[in-house]
């Protein structure tokens, strides 16, 4: 169990032993009131998780631990089997995607059938209101028939409060969904049974770093709306090049690859550039100590928020990654490496970074 992710939820550590991450929030799931106004239909409870066949089947047997997908017929009846009892919602996470999701409930760069902002308040009440941080439910097998050789879509639902709540909150194209499988690290040595943790995340790209702060007015939000219009429009950024001569002067070569060939090495911002514009601090935006030198894939992982680094230079990887891609990045997510990223005079920095580009809570991770 060394080599597996931990996790710490509700105060108890969980080795992460499998995981499907990115299950998109389709159209066809999205509650009515949720629903983009390009869309028809009401949609519906059950949650499409891939298909049964070939490999893909063999997968999602493996990770649920459920063989029987899509044969629920008893004497020419359908049936609904239990495929797990052991799944949970957690408060906390389902706080958290509201809070990601709240300028898009309220701003709606969407064009949606309904007003959603006046939902906001409701839901978060409700949530609030839950009395544990873990929700358990059971999910049930409702798959398309392995009778119907052209389908063979696996389908998940609950008929537990807490699924329709999760169903009342994703917004559409920005939400996914994303499963842990969990076992509770224990040190008296006993098996204990797998538990599914269902998370329900923001898109990068919409979390709130790349909006208007909610306290911004409207005058402001409309500034920086242009200004974000203009910056679009600049074919390089203003001091572009000094920013990423002195970022490379400074880290030679990419921590992770050793690559030192300035024509492969990106100066990637820990504060996000245009979140250095937006509030007005230019000085930020071009201060070499808020760069990284990293190659391109690596340079994405810490843009989007997939890993981060302590104040001492520790690399930390977050949550939302299969153990395989980790594996074929030559990352190991459970060692404290220290990497040369010279932490020192970028503490304040890293810590935006941790807090607010970093896809996990950082508390969480053991």
């Amino acid at each position: 169990m060394d080599n597996f992710q931990k996790i710490k939820i509700s105060g108890l550590e969980y080795h992460i032993i499998d995981s499907i991450q990115n299950l998109r929030a389709e159209d066809s799931f999205i509650y009515r009131k949720n629903k983009l106004k390009m869309f028809k239909g009401n949609g519906e409870s059950r949650k499409y998780v891939g298909s049964y066949a070939g490999k893909n089947g063999e997968r999602l047997k493996d990770f649920f631990e459920y063989n029987n997908w899509g044969g629920a017929e008893v004497d020419g009846d359908r049936t609904y089997p239990v495929i797990q009892e052991n799944c949970f919602f957690s408060k906390s996470n389902l706080l958290k995607y509201l809070y990601d999701a709240r300028i898009e409930y309220q701003k709606q760069e969407q064009v949606y059938k309904f007003d959603i902002s006046e939902f906001y308040a409701k839901h978060l009440n409700k949530i609030d209101a839950l009395e544990n941080d873990k929700i358990f439910f059971p999910i049930y097998d409702v798959s398309d028939l392995t009778k119907d050789k052209k389908r063979n879509r696996g389908y998940i639902r609950s008929d537990n409060d807490i699924w329709g709540l999760w169903r009342k909150l994703i917004l559409p194209k920005i939400s996914y969904l994303s499963i842990l499988k969990l076992i509770p690290i224990v040190n008296n040595g006993e098996i204990s049974k797998p538990l599914f943790y269902f998370r329900i995340l923001v898109d990068y790209q919409f979390r709130s770093i790349v909006h208007p702060k909610l306290s911004a007015s409207s005058t402001e939000i409309e500034t920086i709306q242009k200004q974000k219009k203009i910056t679009k429009r600049i074919p390089s950024r203003a001091g572009a090049q000094k920013y990423r001569k002195k970022v490379i002067e400074h880290m030679p070569q990419c921590p992770f690859t050793k690559i030192s060939d300035e024509r492969l090495l990106i100066a990637s911002h820990i504060k996000p550039y245009r979140t250095c514009i937006s509030e007005n601090k230019t000085e930020e935006a071009i201060d070499y100590f808020n760069g990284l030198a990293l190659s391109p894939t690596y340079d994405k992982l810490f843009d989007q928020g997939y890993i981060t680094f302590t104040d001492k230079g520790e690399l930390v990887c977050g949550t939302q990654l299969t153990p395989y891609t980790w594996e074929r990045l030559s990352i190991n997510p459970n060692a404290k490496n220290v990497l040369r990223i010279y932490p020192e005079n970028r503490a304040k920095y890293l810590d935006y970074h941790r807090t607010f580009v970093f896809q996990d809570d950082i508390n969480d991770l053991v």
